[in-house]
């Protein structure tokens, strides 16, 4: 009863994001945690890429199954 859990689907997004997110700074990490948690299309996407260059972007959000293309 007093066993608190976190469904596995939460578990794996958030392993895939440490995984796509592993070789970045800390400060830049969790800002990139931030856009991918709310994410919301081309916006993000350009906000990714100013944050982090487009190539790297393109990958974080290939990785994690953001792409719309």
């Amino acid at each position: 009863m007093g066993v608190v859990y976190k469904p596995d689907d939460v578990l794996n997004r958030r392993r895939r994001i440490d995984t796509a997110t592993r070789d970045l700074n800390p400060g830049v990490r969790e800002l990139v945690i931030k856009i991918v948690d709310s994410w919301s299309g081309r916006k993000s996407l350009e906000d990714l890429k100013q944050l982090v260059g487009e190539d790297r972007a393109k990958q974080i959000a290939s990785e994690l199954g953001l792409l719309e293309d």
